[in-house]
């Protein structure tokens, strides 16, 4: 038996987190043990030193288990007075499925079977479930009593089936290991609420032999649950789910969701202790590969043999089906005192809404914006009926920045959960930055019964031009490892200048000149051969790219891989003013006021002018601000007019009709 030696497991994470700290700067995981065939199975201890770092208190440091230890004892006692199977919390997941624009059930964009056959893994080897994988006759061999549920509302109180798409494809096509863009980006920009929901994002990792990592108790919200590498998330044993290899039983994530509710390796410490706090686990030196059978890999005087069988381990998926005693008590008590867990035997938000007849639901699928200096946007949304009565028909609206608003009537045919992608018209704007906003309204002409989903606001930028500059200025300080980074200036026919690599350790400002000619797109691209940047963890880089009066285009230094910054000389002629404003006149017919509709009412037409059929000035007025876009109508006669709007010496000249 192992004794209860706190040192050993915070003395190897405190000198692994030290000697990062002193050595070059390389991945998490580039020190990780790996099996015969390069597989990385977990990279939550790497992940672990590394938050470690900002997040001293949570599991993984001496305080943590110093102050769960008597929790966890009594724990212990009452299981043992107790012994009856009694369910004891029920934890809600939403799996972010990230994918790259795939198919459903194609590629990286894993089907529902696939994620639904994971929750029932979970549930199998977490109740020691009869008749299944999760089965087992151990003598130490514990019904966990923690079940699992996909989510079905959001946490904004829609519907969901806790299935949560999202094309990432326009960020990155693949994502790092721990500490990489996966924490940086993409977790915080799609998490839910840890303390209702676990959140599980499947992924095409970077580095494919890497299985998956996990988040201890006690990290940041933003970045905490489990990550899978998509080809491991899921049963082979379902219906309709093929995963090839040894290990595809969906016990990577069963693994992982033991970090995130606060259980070590079995084999944390070696020999030299109780690394993982269970007294009922057997002392392993080592990781154990495939399925192999009496092991005692510390030549313990009793002949206590590895836990092969223990989901801690690193053993093939089939050989996996214990959990033990102790580490069920240590799971308990990570779901009774641990913040961002959630905490309830039965979650609300397991349960599904309430029935309605009419409920109209939108998503943003994509913005679609344009390449190079374009500033359209072109945005793809998806309609879905979560109402009981098949919805027909419903009113899309849609503007910038809140100005004047366009719609249209969709019309089809969907029953409850069907869904519909429907590309919306191509919009412009100006350069700078701007929020789209989208809403569905009247499902068969008939009021909206659930309003949390009828609105989507996306911010986006688009390129601002610089058509008097000649050059652009680029002023760069690298961070302390100036090896990593690099960087293009290019036009439409390819690269102009390049820059880097630096020398690690100098973090001089550099400057740089690049001569630009009016009317053409110019892009800068900046690399990081980490993936983290050049600021702010290893020292405070940053660049700035400004025009020959100083005119800031733009400054940064806070990326992933790489970032790129679009800088147009273009020149917008007034021409361009009419194509690009989305100038509209409404009603139309009108009864009484006449509104000029503009998507950037920022920018205004000069003035407006109405004529009648035979050409006669029926009125005209400056535009000075908004207000002037309302036109009173009241004192013209029924019948057909136009309307010149003028922009400086352009013009335009629309119909419309009074009744």
């Amino acid at each position: 038996m192992k004794t209860n030696t706190l040192k050993v497991l915070f003395f190897g994470l405190l000198c692994t987190a030290s000697s990062m700290m002193g050595q070059e700067k390389k991945s998490l995981i580039s020190n990780a043990q790996r099996n015969a065939d390069g597989i990385i199975k977990c990279a939550a201890d790497e992940y672990n030193a590394h938050l470690l770092k900002t997040n001293p208190k949570m599991m993984g440091s001496t305080f943590y288990e110093e102050k769960n230890a008597p929790l966890i004892q009594q724990i212990k006692a009452d299981m043992a007075q107790n012994p009856n199977r009694v369910l004891q919390y029920t934890i809600p997941v939403v799996v972010h499925v990230i994918h790259n624009g795939e198919p459903i059930g194609t590629g990286a964009n894993i089907s529902d079977a696939q994620v639904i056959s994971q929750i029932d893994v979970l549930n199998e080897d977490y109740r020691r479930m009869v008749g299944t994988n999760g089965w087992n006759a151990h003598p130490d061999g514990a019904d966990v009593e923690i079940e699992f549920c996909l989510a079905k509302q959001t946490p904004d109180g829609c519907v969901t089936n806790g299935i949560d798409r999202i094309d990432m494809s326009a960020v990155s096509t693949s994502w790092s290991g721990p500490g990489g863009n996966t924490d940086s980006v993409l977790k915080p920009a799609t998490y839910w609420d840890a303390s209702q929901y676990m959140n599980m994002w499947s992924v095409n990792f970077s580095d494919g032999s890497l299985l998956g990592f996990a988040q201890f108790p006690g990290g940041p919200a933003e970045s905490d649950g489990v990550v899978s590498n998509y080809t491991y998330f899921g049963s082979n044993d379902a219906a309709g789910v093929s995963i090839p290899g040894s290990f595809n039983l969906g016990r990577t994530m069963t693994h992982e969701v033991g970090h995130y509710l606060g259980l070590y390796h079995t084999f944390q410490g070696g020999c030299n202790g109780s690394g993982d706090f269970c007294d009922d686990t057997p002392a392993t030196a080592a990781p154990n590969y495939g399925c192999p059978s009496f092991v005692d890999s510390c030549s313990t005087p009793s002949g206590s043999f590895d836990m092969v069988e223990n989901y801690m381990d690193y053993t093939d998926d089939a050989c996996m089906n214990l959990f033990t005693n102790d580490q069920k008590a240590r799971v308990i008590n990570t779901l009774a005192t641990a913040s961002n867990r959630p905490s309830t035997v039965s979650s609300s938000v397991c349960t599904p809404l309430a029935a309605v007849d009419y409920d109209g639901s939108l998503e943003l699928m994509d913005l679609n914006q344009g390449t190079g200096c374009s500033s359209e946007i072109t945005p793809q949304i998806r309609v879905t009926n979560y109402g009981d009565i098949a919805m027909t028909s419903a009113l899309i609206s849609y503007d910038i920045d809140g100005g004047s608003s366009s719609s249209f009537t969709w019309n089809g045919n969907l029953a409850y959960a069907e869904f519909e992608d429907v590309d919306l018209p191509t919009l412009a704007t100006s350069g700078g930055d701007h929020i789209v906003n989208i809403s569905i309204s009247n499902p068969n002409g008939n009021t909206d019964l659930r309003d949390c989903n009828d609105l989507i606001s996306e911010s986006f930028s688009a390129p601002s031009s610089f058509p008097s500059t000649t050059e652009v200025n680029l002023a760069i300080t690298p961070d302390n490892y100036g090896s990593e980074t690099t960087w293009t200036f290019s036009d439409e026919d390819g690269v102009l200048y390049s820059g880097g690599p630096y020398t690690d350790g100098v973090t001089t400002t550099i400057n740089e000149t690049f001569m630009v000619s009016p009317n053409m797109c110019y892009s800068f691209t900046i690399n990081d051969g980490y993936g983290d940047g050049i600021c702010c963890a290893w020292g405070i880089g940053s660049y700035e790219l400004t025009t020959d009066d100083a005119t800031v285009i733009f400054s940064g230094g806070e990326f992933s891989d790489s970032e790129t910054v679009t800088i147009s000389t273009l020149t917008l002629g007034l021409e361009d003013y009419f194509v690009n404003s989305g100038i509209k006149v409404y009603p139309n017919p009108t009864s009484h006021v006449l509104t000029i509709g503009l998507n950037n009412t920022n920018d205004l037409p000069t003035a407006y002018e109405i004529y009648n059929v035979l050409g006669q000035s029926m009125g005209k007025k400056t535009i000075s601000n908004t207000a002037d876009l309302s036109l009173n109508t009241t004192d013209l006669n029924t019948g057909m007019y136009f309307i010149r709007i003028s922009k400086d010496n352009a013009t335009v000249t629309l119909p419309f009709v009074k009744k």
